[in-house]
């Protein structure tokens, strides 16, 4: 698609400049668009570079623009160069994918010729990851077509991006890294994952934790409820070899309560298979050529004013940076568990990066929560209470801090220990 077209009577037609809400603009394109015939327009580029060859084009409205678009689906106008911090990128993750003991290819071309991936990796049990690395802008609907492209063909993407806001992030596979000079891809400095991977978190709704249960708005439930943290410690060379490896794999959420648009995750085999045990939802791909650019934005929550300050956001517009899509922030799984979370299985080692490296090398598991500490339940019957003497109360009998054993504890001459263990403890310190 172009902005730009060539008519044999009018000539060069920019359609950008267009407003459909103008009489004029709008007289216009009616009288052009559905009403061409093949040959009346012409494609600006290839009349500059081949003029005896032209290509025709016709018009057609792309989400509400004017926009003109070759007859022939194969025309492809060269792109800028790729620059050297791409290629060198793109030949550290092909290194990567070869060290974990799998074949990758640059610049690999679909059997149809619509697609051409940076780098495709060969991974186990037939899995084809198609690496695409994009430093420079690329619109989401550029990013969602391409997707959706590699999808169709097999392949499971994973895009790679240094920018915070890039508008690949949470529209599609994505990992971010810091901005880095060309010298730290070729190198082989550690080029660590800020963005994109995340390990599930399990944390027990009681009164140690500060915040109101998520599923009540209220108190505590006394269960297990899940967050998807950012993952520390990953390496981008090391997620290269798990996702070929389908140690980690790619995870599609909708929006939900909490969240404001749909988030796409890596995340370990592990921590996937816990979370879909745990949750109902169906989930799989989003559809087709979907993207979510009518997501609400954050409230500026600007103080009440009575000023205009229209202008005076113009004269600031140049000011503000853009608005960064990876928030880095904990997100929300929606699942709550009733009982402690198991044990997450041993992970398997990766192959080693280099033929020096250590055979026990491998990829950092998530966390899991602390062991859960005994709940001090006091006993509510009577029985209870007559098992330590008619002289304690019913509800204040409770196991000793030190043999375990049923003891007068709690209320008025309470004591954490037994009788017998403080005749203990009095003969050591004498004895002492």
């Amino acid at each position: 698609m172009a902005h730009g077209v060539f008519h044999r009577i009018l000539g060069a037609i920019n359609l950008s400049e267009l407003d459909l809400d103008v009489p004029s603009d709008r007289r216009l394109w009616e009288s052009l668009y559905g009403k061409t015939s093949k040959g009346d327009l012409e494609c600006l580029k290839c009349r500059e570079d081949d003029p005896g060859c032209p290509q025709f084009m016709f018009l057609r409205l792309w989400k509400g623009r004017p926009m003109a678009v070759h007859y022939s689906t194969s025309i492809r106008h060269p792109t800028a160069p790729e620059s050297p911090r791409h290629k060198a990128l793109k030949e550290r993750i092909a290194r990567a994918a070869q060290r974990a003991g799998f074949t990758a290819e640059l610049e690999a071309q679909g059997a149809k010729g619509r697609r051409r991936t940076d780098v495709l990796v060969h991974g186990a049990d037939g899995t084809q990851l198609g690496c695409e690395i994009q430093l420079s802008y690329a619109t989401a609907q550029a990013v969602a077509k391409r997707t959706d492209i590699a999808r169709a063909d097999g392949l499971s993407p994973l895009w790679t991006t240094d920018d915070a806001s890039a508008p690949l992030i949470e529209r599609t596979p994505w990992t971010r890294i810091d901005k880095m000079p060309l010298e730290a891809f070729s190198s082989g400095n550690a080029l660590l994952v800020r963005g994109g991977v995340k390990d599930l978190k399990l944390k027990k709704c009681d009164s140690r934790n500060p915040l109101p249960c998520p599923d009540h708005g209220y108190g505590r439930c006394n269960h297990w409820h899940g967050t998807w943290a950012p993952t520390l410690g990953m390496h981008l060379d090391h997620l290269i070899g798990a996702t070929a490896a389908n140690e980690y794999l790619p995870l599609y959420i909708p929006a939900q309560q909490g969240r404001r648009r749909p988030a796409h995750l890596w995340v370990s085999a592990q921590d996937r298979e816990r979370y879909l045990d745990a949750t109902a939802d169906t989930l799989a791909d989003p559809e087709p050529g979907t993207v979510d650019d009518h997501a609400p934005a954050e409230p500026e929550r600007l103080p009440l004013s009575r000023e205009c300050a229209y202008q005076q956001r113009l004269e600031e517009k140049e000011k503000r940076g853009p608005v960064a899509r990876d928030t880095v922030a904990i997100l929300p799984a929606g699942i709550t568990l009733t009982d402690p979370p198991l044990p997450a299985p041993p992970q398997k080692n990766l192959r080693p990066l280099s033929s020096t490296a250590p055979a026990s090398t491998s990829l950092p598991t998530s966390a899991l929560p602390p062991p859960k500490r005994p709940v001090r339940r006091p006993p509510t019957t009577s029985a209870s209470s007559l098992a330590v003497g008619p002289q304690c109360p019913p509800g204040e009998a409770g196991p000793c801090a030190c043999c375990r054993q049923l003891t007068h504890r709690y209320g008025k001459g309470g004591n954490p220990l037994c009788q017998l263990c403080r005749a203990r403890r009095a003969a050591s310190e004498a004895g002492g």
